[in-house]
C-alpha cells in the first residue's frame, strides 16, 4: 500500500482510558512494517508520543483544537484522502473515512453522561453511520448494539477487537499505596454503567481489601456519582508499568461493570497472570471466554460468592490464570491492524471497495 492515508490524531489531547489506548495502539501497530503512508493531524497543544516519530507517520501539526479541529480542520485538511478515526468522533462532513464507534453506551445508559453530550453523539453517531465509508467497532457484541441503536444493517461494522499484548514489553513498578497486605484490583471510571461502587462496598463488607484504579472522571463528559471515599485505595490514574505490578500482585481483577463496548481490564489481567472476576453483561462474556470467574452485576452477593470460591479452592486461581493466557492470545493489535489494513486496501482508487466485509 503506497497511497497517503490520513488519521485524527484528537485522541493525543485527552486522557488515556480504553478508547484513546485503542487509537494509539491501532495506529503504531498499522504503521509498523505495512509501508503505509501516514499522516496523523495533532490538535494544537497535544503532546507527540516518541514512538510517533519513526519512519512512515508524518505530523502535521493543526491550528486549532477540540471540536473546531475535528469539524473543520480535519475536512479540509484531508479532502480527496481516505481519514482513520479510532477514538469515536470524527468530522461529520466527511465521506471518505473509516470511523470508529466503540459501543452503544451513550444509546443505552443515557443517563450516565451529561444530556448535551447524549444529544451531540446522537446526531453525529446517526449521520455517521450513514455517510462514513466504513464504520468499525471493536466487538460483535457492539456490531449488534450499534445497528439497532442507530437503524443501520449489522454488516455496516467492521470488527477490529482491542488487545492487550503490548502490556507484555513494560516493566512493572510498584505504585505508592498506603498498602502492604492482599489486595482486589479494579479498574474503572465513576460512570454509572460501569456499576464500581456497589461491589466495591460489598467487597469492604465483606473485609476484603479493594484498590481502584482509574477512577478520575471527565465532567464535561460523566454526570455526577457517589464517591468511594473510605471504602478502598483510590489509586487514581496510574503509568501501564504501575498498573501491570497491580495486575501481576493483586489476588484477581473484579470487573463490575453493567455495559461494555469490549472490556479492555479483564484481557490486560489475563495477558499479565491476574485471575479475573468478571460481571456476565454485555460483551465480557465474549472477551473474557472460559477464562473468568462471572457474577451478576446487579447481584452483590454472587460477586462474594465468587470470590469464596476462588480463596477456598487452591487450584482455582492457577486454572484461571491458565485459561485467562490461552483466552487472550485469541486477541493481538497486529490482527486487528490486519483486519484495519486489508479494508483500506480495498478502498484505495481503483480498486472496488467491500465495505461489508466482517471480520471473523
Amino acid at each position: 500500500m503506497n497511497h497517503e492515508t490520513h488519521v485524527n490524531g484528537k485522541w493525543l489531547a485527552q486522557n488515556l482510558t480504553g478508547t484513546q489506548r485503542y487509537a494509539g495502539e491501532m495506529v503504531r501497530a498499522l504503521a509498523q512494517g505495512r509501508h503505509l503512508q501516514m499522516v496523523v493531524h495533532v490538535p494544537a497543544g497535544a503532546a507527540v508520543p516518541d514512538w510517533m516519530r519513526t519512519d512512515g507517520i508524518e505530523v502535521r501539526r493543526a491550528p486549532l483544537s477540540g471540536q473546531l479541529f475535528e469539524q473543520i480542520y480535519l475536512p479540509i485538511a484531508t479532502m480527496g484522502k481516505l481519514l482513520l478515526n479510532f477514538a469515536g468522533p470524527a468530522p461529520i462532513l466527511k465521506r471518505r473515512q473509516l470511523v470508529t464507534m466503540h459501543d452503544a453506551t451513550t444509546f443505552r445508559y443515557r443517563r450516565t453522561f451529561r444530556p448535551a453530550f447524549v444529544a451531540f453523539y446522537t446526531v453525529m453517531y446517526w449521520i455517521l453511520a450513514r455517510t462514513a465509508r466504513q464504520l468499525i467497532t471493536v466487538s460483535h457484541f457492539s456490531a449488534g448494539e450499534l445497528a439497532d441503536v442507530l437503524g443501520v444493517s449489522v454488516d455496516r461494522f467492521l470488527v477490529a477487537p482491542c488487545a492487550a499484548d503490548s502490556l507484555l514489553s513494560g516493566d512493572p513498578i510498584r505504585p505508592d499505596l498506603e498498602h502492604d497486605g492482599d489486595r482486589y484490583l479494579v479498574v474503572g471510571t465513576l460512570a454509572r454503567h460501569k456499576n464500581l461502587i456497589g461491589p466495591v462496598v460489598a467487597l469492604a463488607e465483606s473485609g476484603r481489601t479493594t484498590v481502584v484504579v482509574g477512577v478520575a472522571g471527565d465532567s464535561q463528559v460523566f454526570a455526577k456519582t457517589q464517591s468511594m471515599d473510605g471504602v478502598a485505595v483510590i489509586a487514581g490514574r496510574l503509568s501501564d508499568d504501575e498498573l501491570a505490578w497491580l495486575y501481576r500482585n493483586s489476588r484477581a481483577l473484579v470487573f463490575p461493570s453493567k455495559y461494555e463496548g469490549f472490556g479492555l481490564p479483564p484481557l490486560e489481567a489475563q495477558v499479565l497472570g491476574c485471575p479475573v472476576i468478571s460481571s456476565n453483561a454485555a460483551s465480557l462474556p465474549e472477551v473474557c471466554g472460559d477464562g473468568a470467574l462471572y457474577f451478576d452485576p446487579d447481584d452483590n452477593r454472587s460477586l462474594i460468592e465468587a470470590l469464596d470460591r476462588l480463596e477456598n479452592d487452591d487450584e482455582l486461581a492457577d486454572e484461571l490464570r491458565r485459561r485467562g493466557a490461552a483466552n487472550a492470545r485469541r486477541f493481538s493489535w497486529e490482527n486487528s491492524a490486519n483486519v484495519v489494513a486489508d479494508c483500506i486496501r480495498q478502498s484505495q482508487p481503483g480498486r472496488r471497495s467491500r465495505l461489508l466485509k466482517r471480520a471473523a
